[in-house]
């Protein structure tokens, strides 16, 4: 799962704090959004790869023209907020992810999602995961993840 924002990806977001059995802090709690948290475009992995071979796939009808690049926003277009995550995230595991509100930090924006209607249109690609998928694969990912990047 990637999204816009990596304070809210494997490391360093929820799935870390869950693990370490600490509260994940929601940083930023009065942003001009649905519930006040930052908005991130979460995907996942899986559904960008999809789009990539999409992109292999199409390359030559895509570039027909004389434009040599085009650039093709992957994303599931609506986006997610923090608390949004972390009820994705509670929906998943049995024991509730602890928050706790936080400051913004510094930098911090309201967020952002993709338009991805160009993904749709030149690759016939839309999201098809879930993002509670995309927590449940992250959480898979974690216990096996260093034994086989050694390989």
């Amino acid at each position: 799962m990637r999204g816009v924002d990596r304070g809210a990806g494997v490391r360093g977001g929820p799935v870390q704090a869950h693990q370490e059995g600490r509260p994940f802090p929601v940083t930023g709690t009065d942003y001009p959004t649905r519930d006040g948290t930052g908005i991130r475009d979460y995907v996942h992995v899986w559904d960008l790869a999809a789009a990539h071979i999409a992109a292999i796939g199409r390359f030559d009808s895509i570039l027909d023209g004389p434009e040599r690049s085009i650039a093709i926003n992957l994303g599931t277009g609506s986006g997610t907020t923090v608390r949004e995550l972390c009820d994705a995230f509670n929906n998943v595991v049995t024991t509730p992810l602890a928050t706790v509100d936080a400051d913004p930090r510094p930098g911090g924006v309201a967020g952002g999602y993709t338009k991805s209607d160009r993904a749709a249109e030149l690759l016939g690609w839309t999201p098809k995961l879930s993002l509670e998928d995309g927590i449940r694969s992250a959480l898979e990912w974690i216990p096996v993840r260093d034994r086989l990047l050694k390989g």
